[in-house]
Parts: structure tokens; sequence; C-alpha cells
């Protein structure tokens, strides 16, 4: 029935997740989320079965789960599903990209896989936007991204330790031990970020475990070695530094200044011990130094000149409103070379990547209406909502939103694999602030000045945030 230890597990995923989608639908929502922000997503995606072959994987079984607990969820509850009005217009767009792709490429298992990725986005939104209905559950859902990126951070230190050791490598050699798919959806980042700007707990214990965690996240980025992902993450801290209106910037200062020097201490204590020879300051001096130096900068980044080129061509010449459909799997050859090193696959310029294959209308969705909803429904709760627990998932959507919306400029993007943890981010705010807003409204004393403001500001952001979703 399963060909070898990979398909195992997806029978022993199902063995537990069905019964439990069945008795407890929120639980195991929550067993598929943690799952797949934890996972290695490269090899999650190469999990089969000798029954389904090529058309199930673990991610897809992870997915199927969190839909499935969803629909015995709604059929207990009586209550409607709720559609936000972005999931519906990404729907869309991507609809109109996989017809494009199945007409141009026919019924293959590369078309397929292009739309079976594009589509786990908007998926993990509507599942979010569905299953957070209170704060309880809001304090869950962060606490199972949480761990899952710690397993995730936890899983690629030592992959990379393993590496290390098992090839020999040298300070020559190091890049081979580099890899992407541990990356949890760039949650390591948005965790850490928001870190920065949230008061730590009041027990020791917790404050303990809270930096724990942060070196862990640290030690996964730097180990990385992906500069876009550096870079968007220290490009995240100024932008949030404005955007919420924080005074205590002496404060958030001392705290980069002293995770800085944590990092370093941790970083060496932990590669002398897992990987002794390698030495991190010629690491990431080198990976920096690709972004000082014009030469060493235009040969690292001939890549995506050469992706920006074609698939600019390629939109041009095809339907610039619509694009030219999802090819996820797609090699573009420049020229008629049949030099590899002048293969270019896409993905590596986010928004060019969303005008090729989704036209100005994708790129109008994907570019601009998504991260703004998430960007202003996380702003709301940070500054209106009662729990902390919800202002703190306010934050976290818009430092996710952020450093992924900086990526995006060098690599990534939506329609690929990994997302699904911030997809699910995204819609649990949107839910919260859909719910939240409403509680507010109905226990608002005109006496009271404060509720007075926030029903001027809820009837001003009525059309942004309440009446953006479909009852299905």
């Amino acid at each position: 029935m399963v060909e070898g230890y990979p398909g195992f597990i997806i029978i022993v995923v199902l063995a537990l997740g069905v019964p439990l989608a069945f008795l407890r639908p929120f639980a195991a929502f929550l067993f598929a989320t943690f799952l797949i922000t934890a996972a290695d997503t490269a090899m999650f995606n190469k999990t089969r079965t000798a029954m389904l072959g090529p058309f199930l994987n673990l991610a897809d079984t992870c997915v199927l789960l969190a839909l499935m607990a969803l629909f015995f969820e709604k059929f207990r509850t009586k209550e409607p599903f709720r559609l936000p009005q972005v999931v519906a217009l990404m729907f869309f767009v991507l609809g109109l990209a996989g017809a494009q792709s199945l007409w141009r490429f026919g019924f293959t298992h590369n078309t397929m896989g292009a739309i079976r990725y594009a589509v786990e986005v908007p998926v993990a939104y509507f599942l979010g936007a569905n299953f957070v209905t209170s704060t309880a559950r809001a304090k869950k859902l962060i606490a199972t991204l949480l761990c899952g990126a710690v397993a995730a951070a936890v899983q690629h230190i030592l992959f990379v330790a393993t590496v290390w050791r098992s090839k020999g490598l040298s300070m020559d050699t190091y890049n081979l031990m580099r890899t992407i798919t541990f990356w949890a959806g760039c949650m390591s980042s948005t965790f850490l970020v928001s870190g920065i700007f949230w008061r730590m707990p009041a027990g020791t214990m917790k404050k303990g475990l809270c930096v724990a965690a942060a070196l862990l996240f640290l030690a996964t980025l730097f180990l990385n070695q992906t500069r876009s992902l550096w870079i968007a993450t220290a490009g995240a801290i100024p932008v949030l530094m404005l955007v919420l209106n924080r005074g205590d910037w002496m404060k958030i200062s001392l705290r980069l200044a002293v995770g800085g020097v944590a990092i370093v201490l941790f970083l060496t204590a932990l590669c002398q011990y897992l990987m002794p020879g390698l030495n991190i300051s010629r690491l990431g001096g080198h990976r920096i130094a690709t972004l000082l130096s014009v030469d060493a900068m235009a040969s690292s980044t001939s890549d995506r000149q050469k992706a920006f080129r074609i698939e600019m061509r390629d939109w041009l010449d095809g339907t610039m409103v619509l694009g030219r459909g999802l090819s996820f799997f797609q090699v573009y050859e420049e020229g008629t070379s049949r030099d590899p090193s002048r293969k270019v696959a896409f993905a590596h310029l986010g928004y060019v990547t969303y005008l090729s294959q989704l036209g100005i209308i994708g790129l109008l969705v994907y570019g601009l209406y998504l991260p703004l909803g998430v960007f202003r429904n996380g702003l709301w709760l940070w500054h209106h909502a009662e729990p902390p627990v919800l202002c703190y998932l306010g934050l976290l959507g818009i430092a996710s939103i952020v450093c992924l919306s900086i990526m995006f400029l060098m690599s990534s993007q939506f329609l690929g694999l990994g997302s699904f943890a911030p997809g699910v981010l995204y819609g649990a705010v949107w839910a919260a602030v859909r719910w939240h807003r409403t509680e507010l409204l109905s226990a608002a004393v005109p006496d009271y000045g404060v509720n007075e403001e926030l029903c001027r500001t809820d009837a001003a952001s009525q059309n942004w945030i309440g009446s953006n979703e479909q009852v299905l």
C-alpha cells in the first residue's frame, strides 16, 4: 500500500488526524498547522503513497485534514462558512491563471502541482478565518505557530551540523550545507521582530523560554545564509518602529544591541560544539560582502537579472492583464545556449512573478490588496484590542506581512511552497478583527470617549474590514 517510510508517515497522520478531526476539529486543525510549520518543506512534498502516487503527499495530507476538520466544525456548530473578500479575489485570479496553465501545458503533474502550491495561501487564510473564533483559540494558534517555528529551527540546526560533519565540509565548501526548506513560512523572523516590540512575560521561567526561542530563531536565520531573509528581518524593524507609534526607541535599541551580542556568543558556542571548524564571522562576512561589493553583487544577482528580463518579456508578449498562467516548475533558458548556468527558474523576484504569471490583476491582489488588508487589520488589533493576546496577534500579523513584503522584492512569493503558516495567521487576524470589533461595539457606552472614538473609526473602516466577507 505504501512506498517506504514516507508513505507510512502519511498513513499514521491520517490514522491520528481523521478521528481527531471528527471528535475535536480545532485540535486537528492545530495538529495539521503544527506539522506543516515544523516541516522540512521539500521533504513533506516528496512523500508519496503507492496507491495515490504523485497526487498525495504529506503536505497535502495536512491541508486535507484541516479542511476535513473545518467541515466537521461547521456541521456541529451549524455556523456558516466565512469567505473573506481577499480569499475570493485570490481564488478568482488563480482560477484564471490555472485555466491558462491547463490550456497551454495540459493536465500534467507539473501543471497540477503549480496549481496545488498556489492555492495553499488562500486555503490557509480561509481556514484561519473560520477556525479562530475566540481569544482562547487565538492564543492556542499563536502557541502552535511558535512551537512549530521552534521545532523547525531545531531541525535546521541539527541538519546543518549533520551535513557539516558527515560530508567533511570546510570553509571553502560551507555553502553546501545551506537550505531554505526549514524556514517555516518566515515565522522565525516574524517572532523575532514581534518580540522586540512586545514586553517580556513576568515569570522567570517564561522569560528564559522566550530568550531560548529567540536564540534558536537567530541561529536558524543566520545559518540559513539567505541574504534576502536577513534584509527582510532587519528592514522590518524600522518599519514597525514607525507604524506602531512606540515611544521607547531607546529600549528597543538596547534590545537590539543586547540581542546582537547574544547571537554572537550563542553562535560561537553552538558552532564550536556542533560544527567545529565553522567560522561564523567568515560565513556572515562573505554573504554580506556580496551586498557591499559592486562586482560581487552583480555576480550574485545575475540569475535575478536574467529572470527579470525573461519574465518581463513573457509578460509583455502575453496577456498583460491576466498574465501567462501558473508554471511553478517551468525553467527558462535564455537564448539557445545549452549551458545549465544560463537556465533561470522563476520565483526569485516575487512581484515580477506575480506580474508575469498572474498579470496586472494578480499583482494588485497579491502585491497590494492582500498585504495592505493584513497590515490594516493587524494595526486595528494593535490599537483597539483589549485582550493582550489579540494585540500580540495583530503585532504578529504586521511583522509577518512586512517581513515577507520586503523579502518578495528579492525572492519568493505566495505562489510556491511553505506559506501555509502565514496564511493561517492572516486569516486569524481577519477573524479577530471581525468578532472582536463586534464585541466592543455591542458593549460601547456613549459616556466613554474611547468607545465613541472606536465607533467613529469603525464606521470609517467598514468598507475595509466589516463588509469584506461572504457567508457560504
